[in-house]
């Protein structure tokens, strides 16, 4: 199917709604990185002051 198709377009879209729907929003490495790296200092915190 070539770029003049009628057709393509209407592929086109439906293959982006498909993407997009595959799409998922997550946090940044970076802060889930850091968001990893204060939870195992508040869980060791704990059990060093315990």
């Amino acid at each position: 199917m070539g770029c003049c198709s009628p057709e393509y377009r209407k592929v086109v879209n439906e293959k982006e709604e498909e993407i997009n729907k595959n799409r998922k929003d997550s946090l940044p490495l970076p802060l889930k990185i850091s968001i990893i790296i204060i939870t195992a200092g508040a869980i060791l915190t704990y059990f060093l002051i315990k």
